[in-house]
């Protein structure tokens, strides 16, 4: 055995995985917000995060336990994270496109979004559910994408409107890319670092608005 282990292979630091634990009532708190913004796409609520928490991670860990394959996507040095998730949930680790959950700490790029299961016809329920770090969502302020969505949940013939910092243009059309043959697809949860959450679910249609 090395002397040194790998980033990736050493334990979580105890702070970590103790802020990622979420007891029954957190779960069925975070279950109940989750499913709300899952049902009514471009809505944002609030989950409640522990101080020093990613808040992606925080979402995932209510939803997550030992039949759930996962995959955690962390920056470089943040392996940590991943561990914690890990051990905080009992989630087993495999790679990003056999993953059935899949917890991004970092921007998502169009290669992860390449790179998901999106199941099949007949099982579509094998598709990647993600947790995706943003820096905000929804609200007046500065932003990198403004989204349109439509479909299931948005009134019939409307589009509802979705502004998001911290996910790029390209990351959006590969999404749309992805859901674009349903039932297949990737269901996505937008968390922001306050806390914030939206939903991009794989009946949404989406488009940057500056396509209009």
């Amino acid at each position: 055995m090395t002397e040194t282990m790998s980033a990736a292979a050493r334990p979580a630091p105890g702070a970590w995985v103790r802020a990622l634990r979420r007891t029954p009532q957190d779960s069925r708190n975070d279950f109940t917000v989750l499913l709300d913004v899952l049902a009514r796409p471009g809505r944002v609520r609030q989950l409640t995060v522990p101080g020093g928490a990613p808040p992606a991670a925080v979402a995932a860990c209510g939803l997550l336990d030992v039949e759930v394959a996962s995959h955690v996507l962390t920056a470089p040095g943040a392996a940590g994270w991943a561990d914690a998730v890990h051990e905080a949930t009992g989630a087993p680790r495999v790679g990003l496109s056999a993953a059935r959950a899949v917890v991004a700490l970092r921007p998502l790029t169009t290669e992860d979004i390449a790179a998901l299961a999106v199941g099949t016809p007949l099982d579509p329920e094998t598709g990647a559910r993600v947790f995706a770090q943003v820096e905000a969502v929804g609200g007046e302020g500065p932003h990198d994408v403004d989204l349109l969505l439509a479909g299931p949940g948005v009134p019939d013939g409307e589009e509802r409107r979705l502004a998001v910092r911290g996910l790029s243009a390209p990351v959006v059309v590969a999404l749309a890319e992805a859901n674009a043959d349903f039932p297949r697809g990737v269901d996505v949860f937008l968390v922001a670092a306050d806390g914030q959450v939206a939903a991009l679910p794989r009946t949404t249609r989406l488009r940057p608005a500056e396509e209009n």
